[in-house]
């Protein structure tokens, strides 16, 4: 058995935890927890039996098992990149706006002070 094999299922099982944990803080949702609960134990299955990846390879038409982890490796980073550009694209409207609100009752309370 390789190293690797046993290192991903416990950081698997702490990463699980970790979100559980945010989840009843509140600082994370249902959805999020259950998508990253999923991709942990696939990495997990993946690390302790490598010859899944393979089937699952072939099942979507790619011919060897470490390109398909490559790929799902791919495909959750640029969702999470995507994710994140939306999340800061609404936090830079929503400063946007922020200021304009701002910037107006900034001008008629100065121009309350000059009468």
């Amino acid at each position: 058995m390789y190293l690797y094999a046993l290192i991903f299922p416990i950081i698997s099982i702490i990463a699980i935890i970790w979100f559980i944990t945010r989840y009843f803080k509140g600082k994370n949702s249902l959805i999020t927890v259950v998508l990253w609960s999923i991709f942990w134990i696939i990495v997990s299955l993946f690390a302790i039996f490598p010859n899944v990846s393979s089937a699952f390879a072939r099942l979507f038409g790619i011919t060897r098992g470490l390109d398909f982890v490559i790929i799902l490796v791919f495909v959750v980073l640029f969702y999470t990149v995507l994710k994140l550009y939306f999340i800061v694209d609404k936090m830079q409207n929503e400063i946007n706006t922020l200021v304009k609100e701002l910037a107006l009752k900034n001008e008629i309370s100065l121009d309350d002070e000059e009468e």
